[in-house]
């Protein structure tokens, strides 16, 4: 059982990590190709979904693991600080990166490419962060 929940809490974490490699390439240049942007919003949503899904399932089977390994009360510090890690780039997700991603995808519903283009640096930022916070999760569970 224990080695099942390891095997799909670090493929949900690859598949969390890994879906947003390639997402600011393609805000940056998809806020200037309107023709293209309906396109574009629908691999964002698609994106977005298993972002969040994955997320979930990384957070999930590692309370699980939690559990299973050690139990609440004895699991080492360190598992907790990725935990807290992994909690924090939900938190940057809803309060940074999700309001920015909104902010452009009206910009490109309404053809207001300032305004869409006013959305790319916070996204892109809280996606650098997310990542970073997600190192560092990693980083916790393999010391």
């Amino acid at each position: 059982m224990i080695v099942a929940v390891k095997i799909l809490h670090i493929a949900a974490a690859a598949v969390w990590f890994g879906h947003k490699l390639l997402i600011p390439g393609d805000v940056r240049t998809s806020i200037h190709d309107l023709p293209g942007a309906a396109s574009f919003i629908d691999r964002m949503k698609r994106a977005e979904r298993l972002g969040i899904a994955a997320g979930l399932v990384t957070l999930l089977s590692g309370l699980a693991l939690i559990y299973l390994v050690w139990g609440f009360a004895e699991a080492p510090l360190r598992i907790y600080f990725g935990l807290a890690s992994a909690l924090a780039m939900f938190v940057v997700g809803l309060t940074v990166a999700r309001p920015a991603w909104q902010r452009i995808r009206l910009g490109i519903e309404t053809g207001d490419i300032p305004a869409a283009a006013a959305g790319e640096v916070p996204f892109t930022r809280a996606l650098a962060l997310e990542n970073l916070l997600w190192v560092l999760a990693l980083g916790t569970m393999l010391v």
